[in-house]
């Protein structure tokens, strides 16, 4: 289940982390493996409220989200099956 609590977390990038890290609180964690399952990204238990993402983790992040915000194109063969 998704918990408001997620979204007053803030992302971060920290050069130091290995690649294909993120440290987090633990409820973050635990809420990001019940909704992903196993991502293949290692997740270290962290003690802040920020969530800290390897430089390559906080790019992919980056891309994802800029791909969430472009407007989403209906065309009629996507959407025969609603009528």
């Amino acid at each position: 289940m998704f918990t408001p609590d997620l979204a007053s977390f803030e992302l971060r990038e920290c050069a130091d982390l290995p690649k294909n890290t993120l440290m987090a609180p633990l409820p973050f964690i635990r809420e990001i493996r019940c909704l992903l399952g196993n991502i293949g990204i290692d997740m270290v238990i962290g003690t802040e409220e920020t969530v800290l993402l390897s430089s390559d983790v906080f790019e992919a992040f980056r891309s994802w989200d800029a791909v969430q915000d472009e407007p989403q194109v209906d065309s009629d063969e996507d959407n025969h099956w609603m009528n």
